[in-house]
């Protein structure tokens, strides 16, 4: 097994298993993540398609989680 099947392994360990968690921050912290790791897979394959979405993903991703933690703070 090569360096990019590990990282793509690793994300989709990530990926799948943030859907298991009930807690919101959590979930959107474990996907971010994910989503990370898949971006990096991407741009070493050099595969536009999961770049693009992945780093749609993690902007969606760290807003989010950031709005839930500025809430969660007040």
């Amino acid at each position: 097994m090569n360096t990019l099947e590990i990282i793509g392994w690793i994300a989709t360990t990530f990926v799948i298993s943030s859907f298991l968690i009930n807690d919101m921050i959590r979930l959107r912290a474990v996907n971010l993540v994910g989503a990370l790791c898949w971006l990096i897979y991407g741009i070493l394959a050099t595969a536009p398609s999961i770049i693009f979405l992945n780093v749609v993903i993690v902007c969606i991703q760290a807003y989010k989680l950031w709005g839930l933690v500025k809430r969660k703070k007040n």
